[in-house]
């Protein structure tokens, strides 16, 4: 299903001094091991939300559910559920999450075994190379350095390696496993020192790069080894802008819903190629300052919609702007090719709800640095009935990636469950509050 598909656009300024700086220092002198985080730093999945690989399961479990629950639902439940009973001696594994879905659903020993493999075939097939990572990587080779992936996840090896196989990754010297680690929350504290261990150099001579602050750099530190920090895609992309904020706030109840299937996998390819190398945040800005990353998002989406009816004068209008204009144009040409690399027609049968929500976002609360893109498309009358109506969208937290709880927060949900309307609220006053 995947083709090896590229943007098109080039680097802005801050993203191609962030990558000399990078591959300067995996090229620097007396540096002997290069260290990389696997997830999120070499590879990446083109989904929005993890869960989404999941839906892809859901046909062959059907006419064994019992459970008014989807399999997707069932799954997050079951690793939820592991998490909670992980403790200090063992780590969160494949195979804890299904004994749960067995719990659950009381399946057999051997439809475990084929959604388990089911499952591992899917990750490899949908897991991806980051390309900036496989570019610092390809770096560290051709410098001759120990090459030493790490891998935090819930796989078993041989999954991973089929992983760093069909991402060009297999030629690395050493993977340590962090699930397969004996020791005390072995994926938090202790891959530093296994890692020191497999190096073969002095902490001196190691640099490790990875997406967490304080496991892959303040941890590293303090050892005595060099890191790198390479952000994510996923927090560089909700901190872009305010539409997934937006998204957030006003479907709340229904966004992970297969309603919103091809909207989630439009989000999940711009954030794949928009911060693949990261950027800076455009102030008063959406789309990063960029008329490109507008077309990808606002005109991409669209252009995947099925007779799509404009709801208002402006709204045709600016539609009409976005196609006239070459670089939103050439943004929504490259999301739609890849859109059909990485997806092909296992989402047809969603349908495309919700494609037209980025374009009414534009319409009605696009700052003014990202409607001056589209003036030169514009009737005056138009550009000036644009400016009036721009308004501030309600915004919801959105975080990238779990936050790990405190009994408060632990008792908050229980009070107040996430994604019911007077969390959402709650949430959104108390982000106020902090930014004062």
């Amino acid at each position: 299903m995947y083709s090896e598909s590229k943007m098109h656009h080039p680097l802005s300024e801050t993203q191609t001094q962030l990558q000399e700086k990078m591959t300067d220092e995996v090229m620097k002198n007396g540096l002997k091991t290069v260290s990389f985080r696997l997830d999120d730093v070499l590879t990446v999945m083109p989904f929005a939300e993890k869960e989404d690989l999941f839906t892809f399961m859901e046909a062959e479990f059907a006419p064994l559910n019992r459970t008014k629950n989807t399999f997707t639902e069932l799954r997050k439940l079951a690793q939820e559920a592991a998490e909670k009973k992980i403790s200090l001696d063992m780590n969160l594994t494949l195979a804890k999450i299904y004994d749960n879905i067995v719990k659950y659903t009381n399946m057999s020993k051997e439809n475990k075994a084929f959604f388990m493999k089911r499952e591992c075939e899917l990750a490899v097939e949908h897991t991806v190379p980051r390309a900036f990572g496989k570019k610092l990587f390809d770096c560290a080779k051709e410098r001759k350095r120990r090459i030493v992936i790490v891998y935090n996840g819930i796989y078993p090896r041989e999954t991973v390696m089929a992983m760093l196989k069909k991402c060009g990754y297999d030629s690395m010297n050493v993977l340590i496993m962090t699930n397969e680690l004996k020791t005390p929350d072995a994926a938090e504290k202790n891959f530093v020192d296994a890692l020191l261990a497999k190096a073969k150099c002095s902490p001196q001579q190691l640099l490790h790069i990875g997406s967490d602050v304080l496991d892959d750099v303040e941890k590293v530190i303090m050892k005595g080894a060099k890191a790198l920090l390479m952000q994510s895609v996923d927090p560089l992309m909700v901190k872009s802008g305010r539409f997934r904020g937006y998204i957030q706030s006003e479907h709340a109840y229904d966004y992970d819903t297969d309603k919103y299937t091809a909207l989630r996998n439009v989000l999940g390819l711009y954030r794949l190629y928009g911060f693949d190398v990261p950027r800076n945040k455009e102030l008063r800005s959406d789309f990063c300052g960029d008329g490109y990353m507008m077309g990808f998002l606002v005109l991409g989406a669209l252009r995947l919609t099925d007779g799509f009816t404009p709801a208002t004068p402006l709204q045709e209008a600016i539609a009409d702007a976005l196609e006239k204009c070459p670089e939103t144009a050439a943004g929504a040409e490259d999301m739609r090719m890849m859109y059909d690399a990485y997806f092909g027609d296992a989402f047809d049968n969603y349908g495309t709800s919700g494609c037209e929500i980025p374009l009414y976002f534009l319409e009605n609360f696009a700052f003014g640095s990202d409607r001056e893109i589209l003036k030169p498309y514009l009737s005056d009358e138009m550009y000036e009935k644009w400016a009036e109506i721009a308004k501030e969208p309600e915004l919801a937290p959105v975080y990238a990636n779990k936050v790990k709880k405190n009994a408060v927060a632990k008792l908050a949900d229980t009070l107040f469950p996430p994604g019911t309307k007077v969390r959402t609220i709650t949430d959104g006053v108390l982000a106020k509050m902090k930014r004062k």
